[in-house]
């Protein structure tokens, strides 16, 4: 019988995917001014760059635990990637509260990917490791 179950390993592929995606979601439309007009997540938020940088910590952090990449002793990666994963969840998903009526399709997208990210970062720190 097969489990459905992702492995450790893919798991901590799929957060630092799903962080990759939000990166990139920065770039989409996220708020519709009209037919043709849209902003897009960089020109949205706060401070891009703090948050695309979160985001990119997160990612760092899941692929150097992935590779078994030796960080300082004192630096947890999973528990860097779960808190840093948060940020960007914030600030896509209070876009997407407080978006009004003219939220386009990049905005979803950034949401549905920090979401993804922050649940797998976050169940990978907690299970023990084998």
């Amino acid at each position: 019988m097969t489990s459905f179950a992702a492995t450790r390993q893919r798991q901590l592929h799929i957060a630092a995917g799903a962080n990759a995606v939000f990166i990139l979601s920065l770039f989409l439309p996220w708020f519709s001014l009209g037919s043709y007009d849209s902003i897009s997540g960089w020109n949205a938020l706060p401070a891009p760059l703090l948050i695309a940088l979160a985001a990119l910590v997160a990612l760092a952090a899941l692929l150097a635990e992935a590779n078994r990449f030796a960080l300082p002793r004192h630096l947890a990666p999973l528990g860097i990637a779960a808190y840093a994963s948060t940020i960007p969840l914030w600030f896509s998903f209070t876009g997407l509260v407080s978006g009004g009526t003219g939220r386009a399709w990049g905005l979803f997208v950034a949401v549905l990917a920090s979401l993804v990210a922050t649940v797998f970062s976050a169940r990978i720190w907690r299970e023990p490791r084998r």
